[in-house]
């Protein structure tokens, strides 16, 4: 199929962590029309059929009240990530929208509030079956300019960040996959932002990745640039598991090298923290167990986070799907949910938010946190995106084109977005709910939302108070519920939906 350069340019505007699923839906609607051309009048066209469609299938229905909330209060998951309001696209250059964000001063409280940037490591030497993330093939050469490129990104960004009094308290360096990249050049891109950024003394500074080809001399060299957060996708500890989800280490090799990782990290008091996730293919509940345990009792990991699997069509997992053993169905998903839930208070450790959990203070997992609640975030890198003030942004995804701006000396903005006056108020509620709260009164009118709590009581997802407290159910049914005040918090005045 031959992409038009306008075409091709206005891919590049899209958020990196969807392209790959937007050129494959426009690919397969121009092959059903018999196209072999997709030009920039096709691309808008099937935007906008896109938006008619999303706009005819909101109205969400409300829980079912049931005696069992876990498994039966809704017929599915409304989504996966909640927040991404629709906006007025910025006329105009998107760099000049960013560098004029930055000049106005914080809606909240000034230089006191928080701040926080997103690096983006387009590479992975492989992909797993479940990732719908975007990346690039690792090549060396390819990895060597963009890390220089995105160097000189954070150099030529650093002056305008630092004229706004912020400081930023969490970078995450995020992918694709950031461990991929030499001890050299991971060395150099922490001591850039440590040396040009406005940070906070106690900033938090994670490298996310994966543990294979992650050896000491990286490990050692981002310790010592001042990394103080790791972040590993293990998903399971059961080999065969792994194996066949593209994950190369077996379970007695991922318990050595994290342990070695927790030893290396300890002087710097850095912490280990890795991902498992719930629902893959073949996964019996027995293993599920078994995971939590053995990262619990045989690894000095500080920090877990249980994941529920999410079957994304644009992902290799979503085409092998009937090839592979079952996976677990919603039913089984919140069964799942409830005994990994159980067995982290059994293992003693605290319950930083829906999904994240901490077994000591040295994690606090900032960004994850502060990302929900809408926190200003600067996006560093191709394909990265942020926010700041009432505005959103999205950085070019096209490496090489992302390089050749960058080169100029011109910040590689694609898009830029205005958030909508009811964005602060929506990320305040769905920040509340993934630490398994909910306070109405920090809300413009707030007994307009009692009625709908009041619901969610008698289906049994909330306890309501002073704040409301979520129960096991709602904190399964998590992202229903924030889709829901999402939807109130745009019109107060609608009443529930019953469909």
């Amino acid at each position: 199929m031959k992409w038009t350069e306008e075409a091709e340019r206005m891919m590049g505007k899209a958020p990196g962590f969807v392209r790959r699923m937007i050129r494959k839906k426009a690919e397969t609607e121009a092959k059903a029309q018999k196209l072999d051309i997709i030009d920039a009048a096709f691309l808008n066209a099937l935007h906008e059929k896109g938006k008619s469609k999303d706009h005819a299938a909101r109205g969400f229905p409300v829980p079912k009240e049931t005696n069992d909330p876990l498994h039966d209060a809704f017929d599915k998951k409304f989504g996966i990530h909640v927040g991404m309001f629709d906006g007025e696209e910025l006329s105009g250059d998107p760099a000049d929208h960013f560098f004029q964000a930055l000049e106005k001063p914080a809606e909240r409280a000034g230089a006191s509030e928080p701040a926080m940037a997103y690096i983006h490591i387009p590479f992975c030497c492989t992909r797993c079956l479940f990732c719908g993330f975007y990346s690039e093939a690792t090549e060396p050469e390819a990895i060597l300019s963009y890390t220089d490129a995105l160097a000189l990104e954070i150099r030529q960004t650093a002056d305008a960040v630092r004229s706004t009094g912020r400081k930023l308290h969490a970078v995450y360096f995020g992918g694709g996959t950031p461990t991929d990249l030499s001890a050299d050049e991971l060395s150099l891109l922490v001591k850039t932002v440590r040396r040009e950024l406005p940070l906070s003394d106690d900033c938090e500074i994670t490298i996310e990745g994966r543990l294979y080809n992650f050896d000491d001399t990286k490990v050692e060299a981002v310790l010592a640039a001042g990394a103080n957060r790791f972040s590993f996708g293990v998903q399971s500890f059961d080999t065969e598991i792994r194996q066949k989800m593209g994950r190369k280490l077996s379970r007695e090799e991922v318990i050595d090298r994290l342990n070695r990782i927790a030893e290396l990290a300890e002087p710097y008091r850095a912490a280990v923290v890795i991902d498992l996730i719930y629902g893959l293919p073949g996964q019996t509940e027995t293993e599920w167990i078994d995971s939590i345990d053995c990262a619990a009792n045989e690894t000095k990991i500080h920090g877990l986070d249980l994941y529920q699997i999410n079957l994304i069509p644009s992902t290799p997992l979503f085409q092998q799907k009937d090839t592979l053993p079952p996976m677990a169905d919603l039913r089984e998903q919140g069964t799942l949910f409830s005994k990994g839930r159980k067995r982290m208070i059994e293992h003693g450790f605290d319950r930083l938010s829906i999904a994240h959990w901490g077994r000591d203070d040295r994690e606090r997992n900032r960004y994850n946190l502060w990302n929900k609640r809408g926190i200003d975030c600067l996006a560093l890198g191709a394909g990265a995106g942020g926010r700041w003030g009432n505005v959103r942004f999205f950085q070019q995804s096209d490496v090489k084109l992302y390089k050749q701006i960058v080169s100029k000396g011109r910040k590689p903005i694609a898009s830029a977005t205005e958030i909508p006056t009811f964005g602060k108020s929506t990320a305040t509620m769905i920040g509340q709910l993934e630490q398994q709260q909910l306070d109405i009164q920090t809300l413009e009118n707030p007994e307009a939302y009692r009625p709908m709590l009041e619901q969610w009581e008698k289906a049994g997802l909330i306890e309501i108070g002073e704040p409301c407290c979520l129960t096991e159910a709602g904190e399964f049914w998590v992202v229903n519920l924030q889709q829901l005040i999402s939807e109130k918090t745009q019109n107060p005045s609608q009443t529930t939906n019953n469909k």
